[in-house]
């Protein structure tokens, strides 16, 4: 992710969960693979509105770094130049 935000500019934070505190909360822990989420991903604006989420079976399975800018684009105002 670190990578990504740097690459593209992006200002937005990404959480992570050591642990499994919040993939146990929020309903997401593969209980057949042990301690290992179904890949999830969200996106949420500034004002904590949630734009996309996206959950997966399959751990294999991730959005794409466009899926995930597409997501963030259709909700973010565009920049001055």
């Amino acid at each position: 992710m670190k990578e990504l935000r740097q690459s593209q500019g992006l200002t937005y934070l990404n959480l992570m969960d050591p642990g499994s505190a919040t993939i146990k909360r929020y309903g997401i822990l593969n209980e057949a693979q042990g301690e290992i989420p179904h890949p999830t991903a969200v996106v949420i604006d500034k004002r904590g509105i949630v734009r996309f989420v996206r959950v997966d079976e399959d751990y294999k399975k991730r959005p794409t770094n466009g899926e995930l800018l597409e997501a963030i684009r259709r909700f973010s105002p565009p920049t001055a130049p």
